[in-house]
């Protein structure tokens, strides 16, 4: 798995995915974080993502 266990923060997060989006805040990390989290439970992964609202983000197997 590629970046395991390497903490990104959500500004690291923001500033890759929407670096170009004006109308873009923080705040959508949370959001996305939230539904892969969702989708990665509902397919039985081994893979999870720790971190909190704000904070930094790792993915754990």
């Amino acid at each position: 798995m590629l970046n395991e266990n390497k903490e990104l923060s959500t500004e690291d997060i923001f500033n890759r995915v929407w670096k170009n989006d004006e109308d873009a805040n923080p705040e959508v990390v949370w959001v996305y974080v939230s539904y892969l989290r969702q989708k990665l439970r509902s397919i039985g992964s081994t893979v999870k993502i720790e971190g909190e609202k704000g904070g930094s983000y790792e993915l754990v197997k």
